[in-house]
């Protein structure tokens, strides 16, 4: 698996269903409002089953506490964050910031 395409598809997936939650802001038909929140609804539970987040988080893995030692893109260095997957293979981890924001990071910018 490229962990790197399967985020850059989820992180589009994401995009589209933050575009239908605003759309269905502005609507005022609430019979279209309820179809983009259900379409918001399926590309988050796409996103969820692709990353294996959420619901589809793998049975016998468990999410870790740590912390970050360098700033990487948004998150500054020493942001306690939660790792969700380490890709030892490709020296990546899929990290949530407090926000419930996902981040594709090096590994060994990690402690804890």
């Amino acid at each position: 698996m490229n962990i790197k395409n399967t985020f850059a598809v989820a992180k589009e997936m994401e995009t589209l269903a933050n575009g239908y939650n605003e759309l269905a802001a502005k609507e005022g038909n609430e019979e279209t409002r309820n179809i983009y929140t259900e379409m918001t609804y399926h590309l988050d539970e796409l996103q969820s089953k692709l990353l294996q987040i959420s619901n589809y988080y793998p049975e016998g893995k468990v999410e870790k506490a740590v912390t970050l030692k360098r700033e990487i893109e948004d998150l500054p260095a020493g942001s306690e964050i939660t790792l969700l997957h380490s890709y030892d293979s490709e020296n990546l981890a899929l990290v949530e910031d407090e926000g419930m924001e996902l981040y594709l990071i090096p590994l060994d910018a990690l402690e804890g």
